[in-house]
């Protein structure tokens, strides 16, 4: 029979990112974003920047599908 656990939410610190055992791992990496609206920036082209995922969603976004 299954229990029930209550999730315990994530520690955040502002230094870095949290992993699972709660210890904060400190990153330099800078973060970037890129906007898929009308005006799409990316492409399949840039696969490698973007990943999988954001290369297709810039293509469904270029040629006008709402994601």
């Amino acid at each position: 029979m299954a229990q029930n656990k209550k999730a315990k939410p994530a520690k955040h610190n502002s230094t870095g990112k949290t992993t699972k055992k709660g210890i904060t791992a400190k990153t330099n990496d800078p973060k970037y974003v890129y906007d898929f609206g009308k005006k799409t920036d990316g492409d399949a082209k840039q696969r490698e920047l973007l990943g999988g995922k954001g290369a297709n969603l810039a293509e469904m976004a270029k040629i006008g599908l709402p994601v």
